[in-house]
Order: C-alpha cells, then sequence, then structure tokens
C-alpha cells in the first residue's frame, strides 16, 4: 500500500472526464503507481452511475479521480472500498465546510434530500482478481445555480453561503482518501468502516417511501450487507436485500 501524498495529485485545466482521462493513462502506463489521482476544475464530460452524465459549471466544482490496486480485498468484500471511499468523501465535506452531509446508498452524498457529491469505481477484473480500480468523485462546491432538468442537486455555496477554495478542498479529499484506504488492509480497520457508514446513512431511521419497479413501498433500512446490498424491512413486515438498482429511494 502507498501512502497518499500531495506529489501524486496531478491538476488538469480542462478535460473530458476524470476517469476517463485516467483510465488512458493506466492503459499507457501499465506500472501505474498507486495513489496516483487527477483533479480538475473543468470536466465536459464527466459521468456517473449507469453512464449518466455528471453536469458541472466550469471552474466552480471539483471532479477527481484516483488509481488504486485493491489487489487484498476479495470480490466478496470489495464493497469495502466503496464505503471507505464515501465515508472520506463525508469526513472532507463536513470538516472542511461544517455541513452534516450523509451517505445515500451505496455511495452518493446528500445534505437533507438533496445530491451534493457522487462517486463512481470502475473496476479492471481478471477472473477473480481485481487488477486495479479508478474511484471517481464528483463535488458541487461553488455552483450557484443548477438546471431545473437535474433532479435534486445542491452546492456547498447554495448550503453555506460563501465559496470555497477548490485546491484546498481537493487535497483534503485526497488526504482523507489515504487514510479510509490503509483501513481496508486490516480486519479491524474494515469493521470500522463498516460501522461508521452505517451511522451517517441517510435515512437509516424510521420508515421510508421505495419503488421496485412499479411496486411502492414503505419500508425502513436494517443494514448494509458486506456485500453491498440493501436489507430492508417493511412496514408489512417482509424483509429483503436489494442490489443496486434493484431499489429506488422516493425523495
Amino acid at each position: 500500500m502507498k501512502t497518499f501524498s500531495a506529489a501524486d495529485l496531478h491538476f488538469v485545466d480542462e478535460l473530458s472526464s476524470t476517469n476517463s482521462l485516467l483510465r488512458e493513462i493506466w492503459k499507457k502506463e501499465p506500472s501505474l503507481s498507486e495513489a496516483y489521482a487527477l483533479a480538475s476544475f473543468n470536466q465536459t464530460a464527466g459521468r456517473g452511475q449507469q453512464n449518466n452524465a455528471w453536469v458541472s459549471e466550469a471552474g466552480k466544482n471539483i471532479a477527481y479521480s484516483v488509481f488504486l490496486r485493491p489487489g487484498h480485498l476479495s470480490p466478496a468484500s470489495f464493497f469495502v472500498l466503496s464505503q471507505a471511499i464515501s465515508l472520506a468523501l463525508l469526513e472532507t465535506l463536513n470538516q472542511e465546510t461544517g455541513l452534516q452531509a450523509e451517505i445515500k446508498w451505496p455511495n452518493d452524498i446528500y445534505v437533507d434530500d438533496k445530491k451534493i457529491a457522487g462517486i463512481l469505481i470502475e473496476n479492471e477484473l481478471r477472473g477473480k482478481s481485481i487488477l486495479g480500480s479508478i474511484a471517481g468523485i464528483g463535488i458541487n462546491v461553488n455552483q450557484e445555480q443548477f438546471s431545473p432538468n437535474l433532479p435534486n442537486p445542491v452546492s456547498v455555496f447554495q448550503l453555506c453561503g460563501r465559496t470555497f477554495d477548490l485546491v484546498e478542498l481537493t487535497l483534503a479529499l485526497h488526504g482523507r482518501l489515504g487514510e479510509a484506504y490503509a483501513k481496508t488492509f486490516t480486519e479491524e480497520g474494515k469493521t470500522e468502516i463498516a460501522a461508521a457508514y452505517h451511522r451517517h446513512l441517510y435515512r437509516k431511521e424510521g420508515f421510508h417511501h421505495y419503488k421496485e419497479g412499479k411496486s411502492l413501498f414503505r419500508a425502513r433500512i436494517l443494514r448494509v450487507m458486506p456485500n453491498g446490498q440493501l436489507e430492508v424491512e417493511s412496514d408489512e413486515g417482509w424483509i429483503r436485500a436489494f442490489a443496486f438498482k434493484e431499489i429506488e429511494y422516493l425523495i
């Protein structure tokens, strides 16, 4: 495991996608060092989960991606990486801006009922082995307005009423990611990550509205399983575990 340092973080004036550029760099340099990271404040073609577009105003927000070699994690326990990255992002926002953000399963960051940041992790597998991962993060920082076509975005500026230094925030994120990633190498660290993830889970208390296909129901979150599935109990008493995209939050 390599220690994350500021020397690993490379700022790019403009690019289409930090994840895409980092993947190109990895292809050209197969021995690319772990913790190599890219950041830009002008990403023109960002991507979110399921190839959804991540729209970001130039010069206002952070796009960041880091290269990892999490070969120490088995596919069955790989969700702990997503949890660790989510917590690092959450702690960066809360500690650097004073917000009280939460993690919306599996890895969006919400303040109240609005999305302030998101994560996209892309993995390269060979059989059951993980050759490498690229973790991309987008944070709405200083943007003042969003398109009404976007479902529920919010920025740090809108919540705090002031702008924040994008470079300082990116450096803080990079450092906390290193600290969180280091915990995935021990069983004690993994247990700590899972517990912290649950503590900061969005809508972890009470019954809320969800959707599965065309079916609507009310349920409460019981736990997030080690494989990343969300286990819920409905107000009718049944208990089920859902994979990502099998269940939808109604907000």
